[in-house]
């Protein structure tokens, strides 16, 4: 509901970004604020495109996604990179990437508009330890520099960043 995809996001009180749903904005408005990774996504998205142009394609909304990419874009796409440690894999194609890169480049394409929301679910599974820290490092500092709010969702208290400064536990763990 929050990310705009379920038609109850209309049909209850909801009020993301200072405005409430259903009053005028787009459902392209409020995905522009968000960064966004799910197991989901990795399962079913299907580009041929590189690594970078796929990180370049979250700094873009969505009737601009496809368009050749700019300098700066690029530039942007290689910091992000650098930062993620995965510069190595900016020319490979997505298909050709295992799970645990894949995971990394989507978190990137989330992470590289430094969103208003950040709603990032199981993000470090299937990551080595050095990317779960790295990624960990990258998520307390983005919120900490740009107000950024979170919703982080993981089995594994171990994988929760330091900036994480409210637990809830659904279940009987």
């Amino acid at each position: 509901m929050i990310c705009a995809d379920n038609p109850q996001g209309y049909a209850n009180d909801i009020i993301l970004f200072d405005r409430k749903r259903g009053t005028g904005e787009s459902i392209w408005d409020i995905k522009n604020a968000i960064g966004y990774v799910c197991p989901e996504m990795q399962l079913y998205f299907r580009s041929n495109d590189t690594v970078k142009e796929i990180i370049v394609q979250g700094l873009r909304n969505s009737l601009n996604r496809y368009h050749p990419s700019t300098p700066e874009e690029r530039a942007t796409a290689e910091k992000w990179m650098n930062l993620l440690d995965i510069s190595h894999l900016e020319s490979k194609k997505f298909s050709e990437l295992s799970s645990g890169e894949q995971r990394i480049v989507l978190v990137a394409r989330a992470m590289i508009k430094q969103p208003d929301l950040l709603v990032l679910d199981e993000p470090l599974h299937g990551l080595d330890k050095n990317h779960k820290e790295r990624i960990k490092g990258i998520i307390t500092e983005l919120l900490k520099r740009n107000g950024t709010s979170l919703i982080f969702v993981t089995h594994y208290l171990s994988e929760l960043p330091d900036c994480i400064n409210f637990e809830k536990r659904i279940g009987n763990h």
